[in-house]
């Protein structure tokens, strides 16, 4: 209780942020699995579009939650570094790491030249997240649709990567501060056992 009084206030605003990033990396993953389970369910060709489209937005959302929460967290890891220098080097790595998501902000806010290039279509969307190549003209088959670790946030950084870079700093944050509790288990090795099972699915 101590070291949660000591703790300063962009300590918790920090983990708040990076916690809701996780979570909707989480989310973003589960919706690749329902866009996946719709596209190797045969449906009624206009039911299928409608659901299609419903599904890719809901996956757009969460990626733009993830980004925001993401820069928010910049901030305030950069106001944690000033004010603690345990958390210094951590802090730097992770606002350097995620800086390029900055470049995303504008083209995010405002859409309008994108849709326009792509005729906001599906295609051009799963292109430009590293789901197929970036020359194939269509989706080839459903797991194709797998949101993974590889799928581009933002279409510049990849998603295991970014995830594992908030786990690892929430993790420090709760070892200094004992945010979540002794009895709780680590933020990263959750991200390693859900990966690893993950894996063991796809095997099976």
């Amino acid at each position: 209780m101590a070291h949660q009084m000591r703790a300063p206030l962009s300590v918790y605003m920090l983990a708040d942020h990076l916690d809701a990033a996780l979570a909707a990396g989480e989310d973003l993953m589960a919706r690749g699995g329902d866009w996946r389970a719709l596209a190797e369910t045969p449906s009624d060709p206009s039911d299928f579009i409608v659901r299609q489209r419903s599904l890719a937005e809901e996956v757009r959302s969460l990626e733009l939650m993830l980004v925001a929460r993401v820069l928010k967290a910049r901030s305030h890891a950069s106001s944690l570094a000033e004010c603690d220098d345990r958390f210094r080097t951590i802090a730097k790595l992770f606002v350097s790491g995620t800086a390029i998501l900055l470049d995303a902000v504008e083209e995010s806010g405002d859409a309008r030249s994108t849709d326009f290039d792509t005729a906001d279509g599906i295609v051009a969307y799963v292109r430009s997240r590293g789901l197929i190549a970036p020359d194939a003209p269509a989706v080839r088959v459903a797991s194709d649709l797998t949101i993974d670790d590889n799928f581009l946030v933002a279409k510049r950084i990849a998603l295991g990567p970014l995830l594992d870079m908030a786990a690892a700093f929430l993790d420090a944050l709760d070892v200094q501060y004992d945010l979540f509790g002794g009895d709780a288990p680590t933020t990263s090795n959750a991200r390693s056992a859900e990966f690893d099972e993950s894996e063991r699915v796809r095997l099976n």
